[in-house]
């Protein structure tokens, strides 16, 4: 009886192995497909609350308008719960109708922040974003020195504000970042890699050029005159922000006329009188030496902060990522040693 059961077991056992083998490739379809189904479907679903319209949800994911009806359709059958209710003029939305939505556009942006990752780390190319000042000042130099080493490896640059630079290596939407702030996060590895000092500008006038005689000039300026500053995200502001509070001033007893990102909208605006501003010495070297701007230099342990190059501590990264990333470590080696 024990030699029965065990050859039945090896029976049960050889036949399963045997429809596996068989039906494995057509079950992964199966399931493939219904998945990708389910998908559809709620994108259909997604668009149409978002879009208002059944036939502007059909243009939007070149679709047949009968198509995106067939979905929704689906989904409240499978669902067994009425999620529009369809009138002559307009659809409105169930409560139920409602949950689902805010579900289904929170499953479909990871599934496109997921793939999104994959395409980056399956791509040859290597995905960059920076801040303001490391991607026109800093970011060139170390591009010109590795792709002496790597000339065949390509490269996609974004610029923006330092915390949209941390928030897209969060999301898996960039390989690399270079900010010139740093935030308390484990899963980011922030390397130093330059330093970045801040000065006050002012416009060339003759008022401006009294102060040059005076002492602790630059805290006065700041202090008294209209400033012109960086906008929320930005590394400079951070910065700026941590030099107000060491010299306890506060934005009551400050005089703040208008804020932006963009150095060259700062520059602007302080050549044309508008105010005084603190920025990075490396994007107003040009105007002060031609005389548009004039310049006063900060103490300077307020005025010196660092530049960091950002990555994924435990990532999954492509070969060039991670020679790129070598690459950079060996410069900020190199100048840690000087």
């Amino acid at each position: 009886m024990q030699v029965i059961s065990v050859s039945l077991l090896l029976l049960i056992f050889v036949l399963f192995v045997f429809l596996m083998n068989v039906c494995y490739d057509d079950f992964v379809s199966i399931i493939r497909r219904s998945i990708f189904m389910e998908l559809k479907q709620l994108e259909s679903f997604v668009a149409v609350i978002k879009y208002g319209s059944f036939t502007k949800a059909a243009h939007v994911l070149y679709m047949s308008q009968p198509s995106i009806s067939t979905h929704i359709r689906a989904l409240e059958k499978r669902l067994d719960t009425p999620l529009i209710i369809r009138t002559t003029k307009q659809i409105r939305i169930t409560p139920r109708g409602r949950e689902l939505y805010d579900m289904a556009t929170a499953m479909l942006k990871l599934r496109d922040d997921l793939f999104s990752k994959w395409q980056h780390e399956d791509s040859h190319e290597i995905i960059i974003s920076a801040s303001t000042i490391p991607s026109i000042y800093l970011l060139p130099q170390i591009l010109r020195g590795f792709r002496k080493i790597y000339p065949d490896i390509p490269f996609t640059i974004t610029q923006d504000v330092s915390g949209n630079v941390i928030t897209s290596l969060l999301k898996g939407q960039t390989q690399v970042g270079f900010t010139g702030m740093k935030i308390d996060e484990d899963s980011l590895e922030f390397l130093p890699v330059a330093f970045d000092k801040m000065v006050v500008i002012t416009p060339n006038t003759p008022a401006f050029r009294a102060w040059r005689s005076r002492e602790n000039a630059a805290v006065q300026i700041i202090s008294k005159c209209p400033l012109i500053l960086r906008d929320k995200g930005s590394g400079s502001k951070s910065h700026i922000d941590t030099i107000f509070e060491k010299l306890r001033l506060t934005p009551e007893n400050l005089h703040i006329t208008a804020r932006l990102n963009e150095p060259e909208g700062i520059k602007n605006l302080v050549i044309n009188q508008v105010g005084v501003s603190v920025i990075s010495e490396a994007a107003v070297t040009a105007a002060v030496k031609d005389g548009t701007l004039l310049k006063f230099e900060l103490p300077k342990e307020l005025a010196l902060r660092r530049l960091y190059m950002i990555y994924l501590k435990h990532g999954t990264q492509s070969s060039h990522v991670k020679q790129f990333i070598h690459y950079v470590k060996s410069l900020a080696w190199e100048k840690k040693d000087q």
